[in-house]
């Protein structure tokens, strides 16, 4: 089989990339060891903020989220879950600056406030709070799903259920064979694998300084007795260390917004420990009242591929390989509109912009600022 394009990876990077392509025009395959959404992808925490100190990563992600609030009529049917709910973002005092730069670039309805105007919450360490009224939460399976079936919908083909084996690159194009003895050359490959891609490039010669990181999630279940002091936004307490989003009915998902332990993607504990959940949720009711009777209700685990300055490795690597990687945990919302600048890259088309974010970056020294201290994850 032939194909022009063909991509490594069916996260939510992977086939919205193939969207792309495939509306364009162009033969277009997606590759998966799984299914779509199997891998990092399905158990993100699916916050959407444009909250960043990156200017055009800001701007990609107001771009994504515009995506997922039409997400319908842009698919043809598609679903993504997406809910606006707002985002506060809590700043201690070493943070301040930087805050209302960032706050800037938010467009109308955003606000820099003080501590005062949030009495339902405890402030305490907190210098200022950032609002983003566009800011909301989405499903990133359904997704990651809808943007699959989008893409098939254009002609896309999707190989599932079969590893890639063996890549090889020659003066034409690169050779993709799948576990199942499949041979397919393409005109250019894309390997958007997560924390899969740095092992299935090195075979090319390519060795990018990704890293794979364990991320724990706990959802939590309000007691009926607080239910009338939800929090009804998403809550990224930079200063307290952790993120909260809310969920249908009285539940809420609490995750860490700092570096955790590193892990092998292929041997690693998907689950969440009691310890692990009962930190998270000590985290979430120091800042909310309503929060200290909540009761565990699951969690998870998941990875995140992580790049050395905490953005996006998105390029050229080799004449006819690209890479989509490195989104370090704060990926799913730039996907959608991200995926049109991948396409747009492959077809020589590229925003000047997207060069910033090079794999050559790390090895010429020019690496990107991200996030506030030690809360990189934000970008």
């Amino acid at each position: 089989m032939s194909y022009d394009v063909g991509i490594i990876g069916a996260g939510v990077h992977g086939v919205s990339a193939a969207f792309h392509l495939a509306r364009r025009g162009l033969s277009t395959a997606v590759f998966d060891r799984s299914t779509p959404a199997s891998g990092p992808t399905g158990r993100s925490g699916g916050i959407c903020r444009a909250y960043y100190t990156d200017a055009f990563l800001a701007e990609v992600a107001r771009e994504g989220i515009a995506f997922l609030a039409d997400f319908g009529e842009r698919t043809g049917g598609g679903q993504s879950g997406f809910r606006r709910t707002g985002a506060f973002y809590l700043h201690g005092p070493g943070d301040v600056p930087a805050a209302r730069q960032a706050a800037a670039r938010l467009g109308p309805g955003a606000e820099v406030v003080g501590p005062e105007a949030l009495p339902h919450l405890d402030t305490e360490g907190v210098a200022v709070a950032v609002w983003e009224p566009e800011a909301g939460y989405a499903d990133p399976f359904a997704t990651t799903l809808g943007l699959a079936e989008a893409a098939r919908g254009h002609g896309a083909e999707l190989h599932l259920n079969r590893p890639v084996v063996a890549v090889e690159e020659g003066a034409r194009g690169v050779t993709v064979t799948t576990a199942d003895g499949g041979t397919h050359h393409l005109g250019a490959l894309l390997v958007a694998a997560g924390p899969w891609t740095a092992p299935l490039l090195r075979p090319l010669g390519v060795d990018l300084p990704l890293t794979v990181e364990r991320h724990v999630v706990a959802i939590m279940e309000h007691d009926p007795a607080d239910t009338a002091e939800l929090v009804p936004y998403v809550l990224i307490d930079v200063a307290g260390g952790h993120y909260s989003t809310p969920q249908p009915r009285t539940q809420y998902l609490v995750g860490g917004v700092v570096a955790a332990s590193p892990a092998d993607p292929d041997d690693f504990d998907r689950t969440a420990a009691p310890e692990e959940r009962a930190g998270l949720a000590a985290a979430a009711a120091r800042r909310s009242p309503a929060r200290r009777r909540a009761l565990p209700a699951g969690g998870w685990a998941s990875l995140y591929d992580v790049s050395p300055d905490w953005q996006p490795v998105t390029g050229r690597v080799t004449e006819h390989v690209y890479v989509d990687a490195g989104t370090s945990g704060h990926g799913f919302k730039l996907a959608p509109a991200w995926g049109e600048h991948v396409a747009r890259l492959v077809l020589g088309e590229a925003d000047p912009r997207l060069a910033a974010f090079a794999p050559s970056r790390f090895a010429s020294g020019t690496g990107l600022a991200a996030g506030f201290g030690a809360a990189r994850i934000l970008g």
